[in-house]
């Protein structure tokens, strides 16, 4: 009777198994080749079904949408964690080339990358930075179309579960491009229904003061209730980090620098500070405030004085009356490099832009964008190499801030991996074609004197352009009036 039962468990251990690993397989076999479902796996590998199976069946139907890594996915690119997505262009006419020596050049590396500050980032692997959140390759997120919706997105695209990241604060810094970054993350968010965390009038919270709740457009009272937080914060704000975790928890951190040379020669000439130091009439008015900044810092009452000195720590939270202070600001990007998830560098805009898709695993076409325009010749000064010394001398602050950025940046493209450079080119052969098809070429709008405007093509009947090429200004009455919708009494309960 013993000898009958072991004998009977043996075989029960054995055969068992054999009979549930047999009936799983047909059963991926049936499902891999019935044609009702091919549609759903047509980019997909036996093993990574056989995965979902074993996991749950119902999650069959939703496979090839789902952000994961592999190579036969119709959108990655050699084995990139990227999502499934068709790219809206296929040709373009030109490509815009960032030279071997010039990455090989900025891509000495010293030292460690940063850990990020926030275990929720999904950033920290054992102390080193990892671009991608990797929540990225997991849960889906599906998205409906909003009706009457000219997206940038086909409607395939549309339902995409590549389950992006949508808790954003974005920090402006002036006259660096970021509000072009600014209207990348606006026309993300305005055609997901994303809630944004707006100023009260204008497009900008404070140039003055640092973020306080206080300058947020409130929701209505009864939908505030089911609806404390924001999803994004994108306008001009000076970055206050307690205040904006009280309004976007757990929110991914991105700002963008520039070299603090032209961006100062870009900031005088754009908000014509030499107005207010009575200079608009001098030859080079820009070298005469250079000659003695201090003397017109401290005695004339300019338009944006605030970023005529380290505007771009300014715009970061940091205290201009510790200017003269290196320890202070030594500790003010210690702190940046710890809070902040991504810093894009201007003069590696579309370089950035890579970093910032593979962080927030978007689309390609989520960072498609048509730069505002060119700063007219009117509004620009000469810069001798003598006067770069003395802007450098004068902003030493924005100079360690941009220095440290500028060499985090390069450890961020070499931890990306080798795709790099294949990603790059792709976006950039797409984005010339947006150019291409939404812009004028032949017509310039010089209605605002200190730029010199693109103008959309006329030919381009759609919102398709008109989306890509709108900047913060434009979106901010957008979002507002699509916000009021999204409060309204009927949907003061919803969650």
């Amino acid at each position: 009777m013993e000898r009958t039962y072991h004998r009977r468990l043996t075989h029960t251990k054995i055969v068992l198994p054999v009979c549930v690993g047999i009936t799983t397989l047909a059963f991926m076999v049936f499902v891999y080749y019935n044609p009702s479902t091919e549609r759903h796996i047509a980019s997909s590998s036996p093993l990574s079904i056989l995965r979902s199976l074993t996991a749950n069946v119902a999650t069959i139907s939703t496979i090839d949408n789902m952000c994961i890594n592999s190579s036969s996915l119709s959108s990655s690119v050699h084995g990139l964690t990227t999502c499934t997505t068709t790219p809206l262009l296929n040709q373009r006419a030109s490509l815009k080339q960032t030279s071997e020596s010039e990455i090989e050049t900025n891509k000495s590396f010293k030292g460690t990358s940063s850990p990020q500050s926030r275990e929720s980032s999904g950033n920290r692997d054992d102390g080193k930075y990892k671009l991608i959140n990797e929540k990225c390759n997991t849960e889906p997120q599906f998205i409906e179309p909003r009706e009457g919706l000219g997206s940038t997105l086909n409607p395939v695209d549309m339902k995409a579960t590549y389950n992006p990241i949508t808790k954003i604060v974005y920090i402006k810094t002036h006259k660096t491009g970021s509000t072009t970054v600014a209207s990348i993350f606006q026309r993300f968010g305005y055609h997901r229904n994303l809630s944004f965390a707006l100023p009260k009038t204008s497009h900008i919270f404070n140039n003055n003061n640092l973020f306080s709740r206080k300058f947020i457009t409130p929701w209505p009272a009864k939908f505030a209730k089911s609806h404390p937080h924001y999803d994004m914060l994108v306008n001009h704000a000076i970055y206050n980090r307690p205040e904006l975790d009280r309004v976007i928890p757990n929110a991914t951190y991105v700002t963008i620098l520039r070299d603090p040379v032209p961006q100062l020669e870009s900031a005088f000439g754009y908000f014509e500070m030499a107005k207010g130091m009575g200079l608009s009439k001098k030859q080079e008015p820009f070298e005469i405030f250079m000659n003695n900044p201090l003397h017109y810092y401290t005695t004339k009452d300019y338009n944006m004085k605030t970023r005529s000195r380290n505007g771009q720590l300014f715009d970061l939270g940091f205290d201009p009356k510790l200017a003269n202070d290196t320890k202070a600001i030594r500790a003010k990007i210690d702190t940046i490099d710890k809070e902040f998830d991504l810093v894009m560098i201007t003069e590696y805009f579309d370089e950035s832009l890579i970093l910032l898709k593979k962080l927030l695993c978007w689309s390609f076409d989520d960072i498609l964008y048509i730069s505002n325009g060119i700063r007219s010749q009117s509004h620009r000064n000469t810069i001798t190499d003598d006067l770069k010394k003395k802007i450098r001398l004068w902003n030493a602050g924005d100079v360690l801030l941009y220095n440290h950025f500028n060499e985090t940046f390069w450890r961020k493209v070499k931890e990306y991996g080798s795709d790099f450079k294949t990603d790059l080119e792709k976006f950039r052969l797409l984005d010339t074609e947006v150019f291409n098809k939404c812009i004028d070429k032949d017509k310039v709008n010089t209605k605002d004197k200190r730029v010199d405007k693109y103008t959309l093509n006329p030919k381009q009947t759609g919102t398709y352009c008109q989306d890509i090429f709108r900047g913060d200004i434009g979106y901010t009455p957008l979002l507002r009036k699509q916000q009021k919708v999204i409060s309204a009494p009927q949907n003061a309960t919803a969650v």
